[in-house]
């Protein structure tokens, strides 16, 4: 999910202030998906559902999920409806090195920002915050006070733990993101019901964002620009560790999931979904398949070595029976199309994100993302029924263009070059994109596409091109410069 946009806008559209630019769908009726969509209700004053981060389901009969807004819930039917997913919260809101009650004058707001949850079994969840606690629970499903707080903050900054996994009761691994002075650690526990937590620290400028541990014995840690770490010791120390490289590019990496020591697969920038069937040996055993896709993935589950569902930054779910098979073996569908929000002359973030996946079984699968939205489906490796088609000549896939983040800046002078950034994406499923710059040839391109331009008016073309070569119709966005006075 991007970032909104700076109120300084010094770069003009050359039609209103319309940031989006679609090409309609041809006729057809829509496919019957598998999946089934519930969401939970906003607070009380707030407009929105809470943003849910991640999910975790041990069995057909719990699933916890956690989110912004100090936002933890779970259901013992999570095929039911939004009446079945029951809202409660950690017995504290979190702070920045402290617990508080939440309303009194020293706590932030909104509240915590529940990043994962990892349940081993019925009677172990474990749930991390971007404000540095680890919650624990025997009875995930107890209300509030059955989940208990242990701080990991050292001095005054917050350890921000973006991802845990626990795969049995008694051994769990966290890790730490962001930019603070505290970002690049691997949190291990034996006893995690006692709030006892060993930290390792495998570089001072690594953002970690995903861990999954398929056994106790195997821990694989992946991060931002590609790198991906992995383990057959993981309490044994940073030293325990070994960097297998960027296999996949420097494209981010979000989300991992290893089904026991048969599968790793990870999902980076581009969409595309990096697997290898030996994750302790070297990176030269990792491959590389586009999922149909174009966006970050976010989230990823493999019940089995050969069943994963992943999701992406823009409401789209991405499913195979066979992982390491290339791009033919994945199916993909747009479960939340993207829509712009204007607040006044701002274009909004998208509220499209899913961000979570996890497969009790290859006969359940749950998705989370923002606005409190939960899929789940009891068939979902199974592809969705076509569109209806008219007529014999296959479908034009579609593209999107949308403004991203930091791309609105000043250009000092009339020769100076800027660097403008877009994001696009296709809802229909693609093997690429080619881009088309003013008066330039199309060449391929990938998002989020930058490069530099000077003052004057500019115009930038987008096709997606389909899996069977078939390039769609360009998206246009025409903008203009503008030169400080």
């Amino acid at each position: 999910m991007t970032a909104p946009l700076p109120r300084r806008v010094l770069i003009a559209s050359c039609s209103a202030v319309v940031l989006l630019v679609a090409i309609a769908a041809p006729p057809g009726s829509a496919a019957a998906s598998n999946w089934t969509l519930r969401q939970l209700p906003p607070r009380s004053g707030d407009q929105w559902g809470p943003p849910l981060s991640g999910v975790s389901c041990p069995t057909a009969s719990l699933c916890v999920a956690v989110g912004g807004l100090n936002t933890l819930a779970f259901s013992q039917t999570p095929t039911g409806g939004a009446a079945k997913w029951h809202v409660v919260g950690p017995p504290y809101p979190v702070g920045p090195g402290k617990t508080c009650v939440e309303g009194e004058p020293h706590c932030p707001e909104p509240g915590g920002r529940l990043q994962a949850v990892s349940c081993a079994s019925p009677s172990l969840c474990v749930g991390v915050s971007y404000e540095g606690f680890v919650y624990v629970s025997t009875d995930p499903t107890g209300g509030a006070d059955a989940w208990s707080p242990t701080v990991i903050n050292e001095g005054d900054g917050a350890t921000h733990l973006t991802a845990v996994s626990c795969p049995s009761p008694s051994f769990c691994a966290a890790v730490s993101g962001g930019s603070n002075n505290s970002n690049g650690m691997v949190l291990t526990s034996t006893n995690p019901t006692a709030g006892q937590w060993q930290a390792s620290r495998l570089g001072s400028s690594l953002d970690l964002r995903g861990i999954s541990c398929g056994t106790p014995s195997l821990c694989l840690a992946v991060a931002r620009e590609g790198r991906i770490f992995v383990s057959t010791n993981p309490t044994a120390g940073a030293s325990a560790w070994r960097e297998v490289g960027t296999p996949g590019g420097p494209g981010d990496l979000e989300g991992v999931a290893c089904a026991s020591t048969l599968l790793c697969a990870a999902g980076n920038l581009t969409g595309n979904v990096l697997t290898s069937t030996d994750p302790a040996g070297s990176g030269t055993g990792w491959s590389e398949t586009n999922a149909g896709g174009s966006v970050q993935i976010t989230g990823i589950s493999c019940p089995t070595a050969s069943a994963c569902v992943a999701v992406d930054n823009n409401g789209d779910a991405l499913a195979s029976t066979a992982p390491t098979g290339g791009p033919g073996s994945w199916h993909f569908e747009n479960l939340v199309p993207f829509r712009p929000t204007e607040n006044g002359k701002e274009l909004q973030p998208p509220r499209n994100a899913l961000f979570s996946a996890s497969c009790a079984s290859t006969s359940l699968c749950t998705l989370v993302g923002i606005d409190g939205r939960i899929f789940t489906a009891t068939d979902p490796f199974t592809a969705p029924d076509p569109p209806a088609r008219h007529g014999k000549a296959p479908r034009r896939p579609r593209t999107i263009i949308v403004f991203a983040e930091h791309f609105w800046k000043l250009t000092t002078s009339r020769r100076r070059q800027i660097g403008a950034r877009f994001r696009f994406y296709s809802p229909t499923k693609t093997r690429g994109f080619e881009c088309k710059r003013d008066r330039g040839p199309y060449r391929p391109c990938h998002s989020p596409l930058r490069y530099r331009v000077t003052h004057g008016r500019h115009t930038l073309r987008v096709r997606a091109i389909g899996p069977t070569g078939l390039r769609g119709p360009a998206a246009i966005k025409h903008f203009r410069v503008l030169a400080r006075s």
